[in-house]
Order: C-alpha cells, then sequence, then structure tokens
C-alpha cells in the first residue's frame, strides 16, 4: 500500500508528475508527444523543428521536452500570415489568336 502523503491527489494524473501536496507543478504545459499529436506531425518533426529553430519556445526538464500552452498560442499567432494583395507568380498570357 503506498503511502498517504505519497499518493496522488486525482488518480486521473498518474504518469505524471506531481509533487508530495498533489499539486501538478506541469499544469499549463504539454509534453513534445502531445504537442506533436495535436500538431499533427511526428516526434521526429518537432524535434528537427527545434534544432533548426522553427519551433515554438519550449522547456528542458531532465530529458523531456515541455511546451507551454499559452506560448503556443502566442507562437501561432506570429506564425499567422496575411493574405497577400499581390499573387506570388503573375498567371500566364493566353496567346492571341490572329
Amino acid at each position: 500500500m503506498i503511502p498517504q502523503d505519497k499518493q496522488l491527489a486525482d488518480p486521473g494524473l498518474e504518469g505524471r508528475e506531481t509533487s508530495v501536496a498533489g499539486v501538478d507543478f506541469l499544469e499549463g504545459y504539454i509534453s513534445e508527444h502531445d504537442y506533436a499529436r495535436r500538431r499533427g506531425i511526428s516526434v521526429r518533426t518537432a524535434q528537427r523543428d527545434r534544432q533548426l529553430r522553427q519551433s515554438p519556445p519550449f522547456t528542458v526538464l531532465g530529458r523531456k521536452i515541455y511546451y507551454r500552452i499559452e506560448a503556443l498560442k502566442e507562437w501561432l499567432l506570429s506564425q499567422e500570415r496575411k493574405k497577400d494583395r499581390v499573387a506570388i507568380a503573375p498567371r500566364a498570357r493566353t496567346p492571341r489568336l490572329r
């Protein structure tokens, strides 16, 4: 049996690291795997984006990577592109028939 002071406050938090008091100090953060799953990319792509400095801000805790949810939202907003009024490539003209 697990001593009372070592038990998790919320049984749904099993597998998540919590303090002895039952407060989840990772609240507001998601893991690298959750980030990749939500974004629809592989974990390896998330790792490569970090290496190329094209990823949102992240936190390293031991060997694990965590993303702060608010930082992800800010990063997504900064990646937003405004609609260009000018086409990137001009349309090809149709030849005139003589």
